[in-house]
């Protein structure tokens, strides 16, 4: 499953960045169809994403050195970026809702600015900065398997520099989306071609398993 989520988690933020064009054509986006179809692919990337950042902490456990500190590092590094997501998923869920629930894009911002006012888990400013939360813990876990990870040299900077490159492509213009959805795909599709050692402690699974 890891490994799938590798491909398919950038491949469907890759879908709702087309979409999103689409759906842009008339110079404004949603509410209606293209909206809610595009917000359920991001939804189900972010998702996903989860189990990436699970199973790219887990190759940095894997990764042999570091010892205590290392496993304080990545746990913090992981729970930064999972936080951020949390609260990325909360802002595509409202999207869905608001699209589904909105007549037209006068009625879509007013309910946008209506849920924005309702209590939450997390604090109001971790959702503003939920998006850069899960970007910058993502891509820390990154340069940190780049460190400690089985890759040298070029090979081990190349993923973590693409994800850079990928994800100030999409801060810098959402309709950069499909172009930073490649990149990441890239870089995390590379991840998915080594094999992934057990984590410390682990019993070896029996041969022929």
């Amino acid at each position: 499953m890891t490994r799938l989520a590798f491909h398919l988690a950038p491949a469907l933020m890759g879908v709702y960045g087309v979409v999103r064009l689409i759906d842009g054509r008339d110079g404004q986006h949603g509410p209606g169809p293209a909206w809610t179809i595009g917000h359920l692919f991001f939804l189900g990337s972010l998702l996903l994403y989860g189990v990436v950042i699970a199973g790219v902490r887990r190759r940095v456990l894997a990764a042999e050195g570091g010892g205590r500190g290392r496993r304080i590092t990545v746990g913090v590094l992981a729970a930064v970026a999972g936080v951020g997501l949390a609260a990325f998923v909360r802002v595509a869920v409202v999207d869905i809702v608001v699209g589904l629930r909105a007549a037209d894009a006068a009625e879509k911002s007013a309910l946008s600015d209506r849920y924005a006012d309702v209590p939450a888990v997390l604090p109001q400013p971790l959702y503003e900065l939920g998006p850069v939360l899960f970007m910058l813990g993502l891509l820390a876990l990154l340069v940190q398997y780049a460190v400690t990870g089985p890759r040298r040299g070029g090979a081990a900077a190349l993923p973590p520099l693409l994800v850079l490159l990928g994800f100030a492509a999409i801060m810098a213009d959402l309709n950069l989306l499909p172009l930073g959805a490649a990149l990441l795909w890239l870089a995390l599709a590379s991840l998915t071609r080594e094999k992934s050692a057990p984590l410390p402690g682990a019993e070896p699974a029996p041969a022929g398993v």
